[in-house]
């Protein structure tokens, strides 16, 4: 059992490697301009941080899945029926631009149906100068050190759900970190301005 134990934290050490070489390549993409190349890449360094905070609770769920849930069905025949429940080939969110719009396209669980939330492209600025400040010196900061937003001094507050709509972009983007209910921090802070108008120009037009 040790020698198990072992070998995947081995294996979790190489993928958090990994995610720091993908993170780096992120911030090179950004600064030499190569923006095709950045959302795609900060995609995967998430996805391969997902994988390592995810292997704890993907073993124990491996280890409950004959154990019956309150509707009398094991784990594994819930996790299958919620997931044909959505709606078949799509993942969410996904997020495009239009009209100088972040555009967030999510799925309703309830609803059973797709929704909208835009937010200008300004907003997706002003919330990166905000985090920017925040994040100084790796601090993990909250949103309420800096929600609501304002677009430029002496403007009227940003709605929270815009604000949103860009943390949204930023975590899936792995721009961002979050650290439950602590709040976020910013990985590359050197570069992230930089990285967050990157990954605005690759975003495909709707």
């Amino acid at each position: 059992m040790i020698q198990l134990m072992t070998i995947l934290e081995d294996a979790a050490g190489l993928l958090r490697e990994t995610e720091k070489k993908l993170r780096e390549m992120v911030s090179a993409a950004a600064t030499s301009g190569d923006y095709s190349s950045v959302l795609q890449i900060a995609s995967w360094a998430q996805e391969v941080k997902a994988l390592v905070n995810g292997r704890v609770a993907r073993t124990a769920a491996a280890a409950g899945s004959s154990s019956p849930s309150k509707n009398g069905k094991s784990a594994k025949e819930t996790s299958i029926q919620t997931r044909a429940s959505r709606r078949p080939g799509a993942e969410y969110p996904q997020f495009f631009k239009h009209n100088d719009h972040l555009i967030r396209l999510a799925w309703s669980r309830g609803q059973r149906k797709e929704y909208i939330h835009k937010a200008p492209y300004a907003v997706l600025k002003a919330l990166a100068k905000s985090m920017t400040e925040q994040g100084a010196e790796g601090r993990v900061f909250s949103t309420d050190n800096f929600l609501p937003l304002q677009d430029k001094a002496g403007s009227d507050a940003i709605p929270n759900y815009q604000a949103y709509v860009g943390i949204a972009l930023l975590k899936k983007s792995g721009l961002i970190d979050q650290h439950g209910r602590q709040g976020y921090s910013i990985p590359r802070l050197a570069d992230f301005k930089d990285a967050v108008e990157a990954v605005w120009k690759k975003l495909p037009e709707r």
